[in-house]
């Protein structure tokens, strides 16, 4: 949300752009913060050294490997074999088509000796909408601080799920000076669209073979973990684990799913379409995390973009932007879709809100815990109009405590994840899959074809929420996608990166179902 650390902002890599649609604006990231693996602190999980370029940032520049690595008739380097998978193995193929081109592309760009990649070879390569975002003379710079010292093996591919306009991409695992997770996505014009290029930590993970022993884990860390997972068919969870004793629980910026539901609602009833505009206004600016709050005021922003924004680097004024257009009946009807006691998320705090009530507002905040619906919404009109006289540096402490926030429980995160890809299904939800897994948060496990991300973050506050499509699915199975709810509150300072590593272990747990 702002000010914390949570996956979904600043992902676990190197994000040189996300796979978007025709006409949609890229999403800048900072690629000196994902390299870090920080995030602001209310929406991102992950604390790892990833990278991350922008929307469409590509590879190109293929050169041939050294020390036995094979070389085509067009002098592009192909990928180097393990020795244990040369005879009698089958080997990891990529893609047919534009999608395994250029992922193969991207490959020999990590190769020792590759030719760097020069600002006309990038504006080849990287989709109109990527470069509009990472400038074509920034991608090499990238790729120089990833080059291998060692020739690049790949290890494993996994084609992920198309929209059906001709896109696609792919996850690959290779092995060199430090082993990657690269997902790559390609255009309808054959173009790269997105690029996140993560450590590859598998190695790491925690040795978790059961639910219980993802539990016993979580509560060696020394805060209060609790887990959820469920199968997902016909946008109905059924439970598979629920740590016991859970109860709804404070989960930063995952509310953000919420209003996307509600968009995607307004989208449908007529009252608003992906590529209306918005209008940045100073009182419409709330802080980090986001990249809104620093644009021009007057400067106009697509429901579309807000949308990805929200999503993809959880931006706070996207989101309160979004919240306004949509009008609060739409939003409370979609809290109403997943939860069976709304009043506690009634009324839903604005990002402006949380803010201020949280660290700006302490003899309204004082009144808050013990408040209902309609007192909360009186309470709220007590506030100032917005952040502006609000000092950032302020934003420490815990206000969860206090009841500031929005507590969730797992089956409602599973439920706003599951109504949105049933939304997903209609016409008017057509961009919401692209939305939600331009950023997948955590390394997708092998053989999942579609993750779908959003984390949640604040002072004391993790949550990392993932919906899962894997072979099953995409085979016909009845369960047609899986959905992992990880929700961490303490009254100290969060170190994200345990949290992280046992919930990438519980994500290859729910893959294998």
């Amino acid at each position: 949300m702002g000010y914390g650390r949570e996956l979904s902002e600043a992902g676990h890599g190197r994000l040189l752009g996300r796979r978007r649609r025709p006409g949609t604006a890229a999403v800048p990231l900072v690629a000196a913060l994902l390299l870090t693996g920080c995030s602001d602190g209310a929406d991102d999980v992950a604390d790892q050294s990833d990278t991350t370029v922008d929307s469409t940032a590509g590879q190109d520049g293929a050169s041939s490997t050294t020390d036995g690595s094979a070389t085509t008739d067009d002098g592009a380097a192909t990928t180097r074999v393990p020795d244990d998978r040369a005879e009698g193995v089958e080997q990891p193929q990529l893609p047919e088509g534009a999608l395994g081109e250029q992922a193969q592309w991207v490959l020999d760009q990590l190769a020792p000796d590759a030719t760097p990649t020069t600002s006309e070879e990038a504006e080849e390569r990287f989709s109109a909408d990527f470069l509009d975002a990472v400038p074509a003379d920034q991608i090499e710079p990238v790729f120089a601080q990833l080059r291998s010292a060692e020739p690049v093996t790949l290890v494993d591919v996994t084609e992920q799920a198309g929209t059906g306009d001709g896109s696609g991409s792919a996850v690959l695992r290779v092995t060199g000076t430090e082993p990657l997770v690269i997902t790559i996505s390609v255009d309808a014009d054959d173009r790269i669209s997105g690029l996140l290029l993560q450590p590859d930590t598998t190695a790491d993970v925690p040795n978790v073979s059961s639910w219980e022993d993802l539990d016993a884990g979580f509560a060696g860390l020394g805060a209060t973990t609790q887990v959820y997972a469920a199968d997902v068919t016909g946008g109905t969870c059924t439970p598979v684990h629920e740590t016991p004793e859970s109860q709804a629980a404070p989960s930063g910026s995952v509310f953000k799913l919420i209003v996307l539901s509600a968009v995607v609602d307004a989208v449908t009833d007529g009252d608003l379409a992906w590529d209306d505009e918005l209008t940045i206004t100073p009182e419409a600016k709330s802080l980090p995390s986001g990249e809104l709050q620093d644009r021009e005021d007057g400067s106009k922003v697509t429901v579309q973009e807000a949308a990805e924004l929200m999503i993809g680097i959880s931006d706070n004024t996207a989101t309160d932007l979004l919240m306004d257009a949509v009008g609060t009946e739409r939003i409370e009807t979609a809290v109403n879709g997943i939860s069976t006691e709304p009043e506690r998320l009634t009324p839903l705090l604005s990002t402006q809100q949380f803010f201020l009530l949280g660290w700006g507002a302490p003899e309204v905040r004082a009144q808050w815990a013990d408040a209902d619906p309609t007192e909360r919404a009186d309470l709220l009109e007590e506030l100032p109009e917005d952040v502006s006289g609000l000092n950032p540096m302020a934003v420490n402490g815990t206000a969860w405590t206090d009841g500031v926030g929005w507590f969730l429980t797992g089956a409602e995160i599973c439920a706003a994840h599951a109504e949105l890809q049933e939304q997903a299904q209609t016409e008017a939800g057509a961009p919401v899959r692209e939305i939600l897994s331009g950023n997948p948060g955590l390394v997708p496990p092998s053989g999942t074809t579609y993750q779908g991300f959003k984390g949640g973050s604040a002072p004391g506050v993790l949550a990392l929420t993932f919906y899962q499509e894997g072979e099953a699915a995409a085979s016909g199975n009845d369960v047609s996608g899986r959905v992992l709810v990880v929700q961490v509150r303490h009254e100290g300072t969060i170190l994200d990166q345990p949290f992280a590593e046992l919930t990438q272990a519980g994500l290859a747990l729910l893959a294998a179902g």
